[in-house]
């Protein structure tokens, strides 16, 4: 039995697919070219038992049966974020821009981000430790415990809840 990866995870596909281009969907295969093989950073973000769905961004989506992939650690960014570069005493720019190109660098041996600055590409690549992110994800993960379902006793409930009428102070023999 295959032991499938957890998804999403990221990586690339830094060669072209031993199987061709048959390894991609038939839908996708007009997309991928200049993708692969390349050092875009992607997520694999679904597996629907023969393809996974890969996509960088929101520029490419498409199709691609198990392959040779090479899983990077996820560093918590992602295209679009906003992001504050680091002054780091002096050797960059202190600015606010937005990640526009996030690729594997052989060199670093860790993701390079491509900014943006008032659509305006910054020319040097940034490594994560050199900024710090600004756009907040809200993610909540799947409840793993059961919630437990209330139980309600009737009025001879014993668990200390009187009614609303001795809550309120309210005299229940009286009739209006």
């Amino acid at each position: 039995m295959i032991d499938w990866p957890t998804l999403p995870d990221y990586g690339i596909y830094h060669v072209w697919p031993e199987q061709g281009v048959e390894a991609f969907h038939p839908e996708d295969r007009e997309k991928i070219h200049g993708w692969i093989p390349s050092d875009h950073v992607f997520e694999r973000f679904e597996f629907d038992g023969q393809y996974y769905h890969v996509r960088y961004a929101d520029r490419v989506t498409f199709r691609i049966k198990p392959t040779l992939w090479l899983e990077i650690s996820d560093e918590g960014h992602r295209l679009g974020d906003q992001v504050e570069v680091l002054g780091n005493n002096m050797q960059n720019d202190p600015i606010v821009a937005n990640i526009v190109e996030m690729r594997f660098s052989q060199v670093h041996k860790a993701i390079e981000y491509t900014l943006e600055q008032t659509d305006m590409r910054i020319d040097k690549a940034y490594l994560a430790h050199e900024f710090v992110r600004l756009t907040q994800r809200e993610h909540l993960r799947d409840r793993d415990v059961p919630a437990p379902i209330p139980k309600y006793l009737g009025p001879s409930d014993s668990s200390g809840v009187g009614s609303l009428e001795d809550d309120l102070g309210l005299d229940t023999d009286q009739n209006f």
